[in-house]
């Protein structure tokens, strides 16, 4: 993937839209927005697309039925699963189809979840739901709790996608079709010159632009109010989620949640590349915007959960935990999303996107492009646009006599860095080469990191691949961007 990044200055470059904002939604307006004539920018001020909220959540699509009360995101979550099918192939990025199952412990709460199919049935956005009993979940689930007495069932509606993989792929896309990225940008300040005439500044340089969409996920309120719309704010909560070693993924085929609410969730599914996961627990409130710790009591609280719902699941199993931070706005009523034109800058368009915004993803595109057209932006269809992004092959998921062609193709293959997710020195390489320029950016395209020892093995010859690739030192290489360097000395000669 071409980059531009901020040590590469650029002075009163003049875009027709800038895009603020490099995850899941952000990227996918980049990339959609690439198939119009004009010049796009993207800034992120990460050092890789995906790193904030998108990377630390389940990662998986959401009936709308699990969001009533907001009928922009229920309308813009519907039909998610055939929108990332369609994009997966495009892609070249893993989508794993997956059926919902939300169990039910008592009488109770199999009312609400009959009441939730007759909701969804009423406006039209179920995909076939129906109400099973304990029969048709063991035959579904045979690990599934003996102790549920029914559950709502829905086939083929769901799937997992792992988010920093297809912001990668998404963003590497949208490059290949005319966008300009600039990772490591964050935006300081935004001049209003009029309207449809804007400055974004940042560290490494200066942007002019007739139009902005303001994805900055967690930083949204931040950046309207450098725009005057100071109005904005959002509501945090935080939720704890536990990663399951693949010997565990026998367990489970499909998505299966208990009770779930607004302050709440419990759920165990899949993940995309086989691992299962386990969330969310009750949400609290973080102390900041970083504050994703993860505290005892939670992890003891999210494992029971897991037992709860797939009483197989064993401690031993439990391989990571990652915290995650979600929003609310409070411009749109029950929990919403918030897609809308600045009250005082016209040319800016604020997107405060909470749950499921990842489902919503590929529609949120569609629609703000929409409003970008209603805005007067003239959107011409790209004669020259490429849908279509070529990955590279995993060595994991080849068949042997795949693996056997990888090799005699690229010796590379040969040479498995990653002995837990069997990732050969090629992928990374590659990763590298494409602009995986971190050790978590190479970790979350590649996945060498990602199992039981948790990079504890090939952590080390990451770096050394980093450093080869890349003409750098050891001490040079950073897990994550600026002040997270791996090596920051040789050891005494003795």
């Amino acid at each position: 993937m071409t980059q531009t990044t901020s040590s590469q200055p650029r002075h009163q470059e003049d875009y027709d839209v800038i895009i603020i904002g490099a995850g899941i939604v952000g990227s996918m307006i980049a990339r959609e927005l690439c198939r119009y004539e004009g010049r796009f920018a993207l800034l992120e001020k990460e050092p890789f697309s995906g790193f904030g909220v998108s990377k630390a959540n389940p990662c998986m699509l959401h009936s709308p039925l699990m969001f009533p009360s907001g009928p922009l995101r229920t309308r813009l979550s519907h039909h998610a699963a055939a929108r990332y099918q369609k994009l997966a192939d495009e892609l070249d990025v893993a989508f794993k189809a997956v059926d919902e199952i939300f169990l039910a412990f008592d009488s109770d709460h199999l009312a609400k979840l009959n009441a939730a199919q007759a909701w969804a049935d009423g406006h039209r956005v179920s995909a076939g739901h129906v109400i099973i009993g304990p029969e048709k979940i063991r035959q579904i689930e045979p690990n599934a709790s003996k102790k549920a007495i029914g559950a709502l069932y829905g086939k083929g509606i769901s799937g997992g996608i792992y988010a920093t993989e297809w912001t990668f792929a998404l963003t590497e896309n949208a490059v290949q079709n005319g966008l300009d990225l600039y990772l490591n940008s964050a935006v300081t300040d935004i001049k209003c010159k009029g309207d449809f005439d804007f400055e974004v500044i940042t560290p490494g340089g200066r942007f002019k632009t007739r139009y902005i969409i303001n994805a900055a996920g967690l930083f949204v309120d931040e950046i309207a109010k450098m725009v005057g719309d100071s109005g904005i704010q959002l509501a945090l909560t935080k939720g704890t989620m536990l990663i399951l070693d693949k010997s565990a993924s026998n367990l489970l085929g499909n998505m299966i949640y208990g009770t779930y609410g607004k302050d709440h969730s419990e759920l165990v599914t899949p993940t995309a590349h086989g691992n299962l996961l386990i969330g969310l627990g009750y949400f609290t409130t973080p102390a900041h915007k970083a504050d994703t710790a993860v505290s005892q009591d939670k992890l003891q609280e999210v494992l029971h959960i897991g037992k709860k719902l797939v009483p197989a699941i064993s401690e031993k199993d439990v391989i990571t935990a990652f915290a995650g931070i979600r929003s609310e706005n409070n411009m749109a009523a029950g929990g919403d999303f918030f897609i809308n034109h600045s009250k005082t800058a016209a040319g800016v368009i604020h997107a405060a996107i909470g749950s499921p915004g990842l489902t919503a993803a590929p529609a949120i595109a569609e629609y703000l492009i929409s409003l970008l057209a209603a805005a007067g932006l003239r959107l011409d269809e790209k004669k020259t646009f490429k849908p279509n992004r070529i990955g590279w092959r995993r060595f994991e998921t080849a068949t042997s006599d795949e693996k056997q062609r990888l090799i005699q193709s690229n010796s590379k293959y040969g040479h498995i860095v990653c002995r837990c997710e069997q990732v050969s020195a090629a992928e990374v390489i590659e990763a590298v080469r494409r602009g995986a320029d971190t050790m978590d950016a190479v970790k979350h395209v590649t996945r060498a990191g990602m199992g039981r020892c948790q990079g504890g093995f090939c952590g080390i010859s990451v770096i050394n691949y980093l450093t080869q690739v890349l003409g750098v030192i050891p001490s040079q290489v950073t897990k994550k961007g600026f002040g997270s360097n791996q090596i920051t000395g040789s050891a005494k000669q003795v």
